[in-house]
């Protein structure tokens, strides 16, 4: 959505600057990057002219820096902030990825609590950047982990989330805790039939036999069948532990878990 200018509150901007960033507004929105900038800004201008301009802006509030070359024009009651979603910011910064965890969770409403870390899934290095009050980091997958995500218009702009069965995995596959897996058991008993267990077979297939054995297990103690699962993985013999002080054996799963959920849940 595209807002227009009120020339009365714009007492920090000469008339050029107010017409370059209308100018933008109009033809490319409100995020905007340094070519966008420098295509608008006027060709008789050389490249550190318009550099020194994108500077002066933002130390005004009316460009506030995503990453490098990229920016958001600023709203006139947020001047020197942003009022794009964290998950809009989070694809901005490595558009090869997909927001998972908490925040994929938070979208679809599955998950209330404020959230000062967003992060996704790529192909990229693992980072963590800081924005605003946010840290936005990305966790390095293999290609084939990257696939069960979809897209949303957020903010004007396609943004990949995590399907809600991804979310939960990347929890098993890169997150492994107790306080993560307690977060799940809590998210599959209240939501249970907002969750697609083909979904869950079809990921699994590209997991580990250990996330594969936490997955099941999980599924035993809320209830959700596991039958298909447990097919996958019953011929292999060998056992996993769920996570590093794991200790209580459970037979059918060949699996190693913490004492918790036997003190908490019953577990076998």
């Amino acid at each position: 959505m595209y807002y227009i200018i009120n020339k009365s509150y714009m007492t920090t901007l000469s008339n050029k600057e107010l017409e370059i960033i209308e100018k933008l507004i109009v033809k490319y929105g409100n995020i905007v990057i340094f070519d966008m900038i420098c295509e608008v800004a006027g060709k008789n201008k050389s490249k550190q002219e318009i550099k020194n301009f994108v500077s002066n802006l933002v130390k005004k509030g009316w460009l506030v820096r995503i990453k490098k070359g990229t920016f958001v024009i600023s709203d006139i009651s947020s001047r020197g902030t942003t009022e794009l979603s964290q998950l809009t910011i989070a694809q901005i910064i490595n558009d090869d990825s997909y927001v998972s965890f908490e925040a994929a969770l938070q979208y679809y409403g599955l998950f209330d609590q404020y959230l000062k870390v967003v992060t996704s899934i790529g192909k990229k290095r693992t980072y963590n950047k800081k924005f605003s009050n946010w840290i936005f980091e990305c966790i390095k997958a293999k290609k084939k982990l990257l696939n069960a995500y979809k897209e949303f218009n957020i903010d004007g702009r396609l943004v990949k989330v995590a399907l809600k069965e991804q979310a939960i995995s990347d929890f098993l596959i890169y997150r492994r805790t107790v306080n993560n897996i307690d977060l799940i058991i809590e998210k599959l008993e209240t939501f249970k039939n907002d969750f697609d267990l083909k979904k869950f077979m079809e990921i699994s297939k590209n997991c580990t036999i250990t996330v594969v054995r936490t997955l099941g297990f999980v599924f035993d103690l809320v209830g959700i069948n596991s039958d298909e699962l447990y097919n996958s993985v019953k011929k292999n013999k060998n056992h996993s532990f769920m996570t590093s002080g794991a200790e209580v054996f459970n037979a059918k799963w060949r699996i190693y878990t913490d004492k918790h959920f036997k003190n908490n849940y019953g577990a076998k």
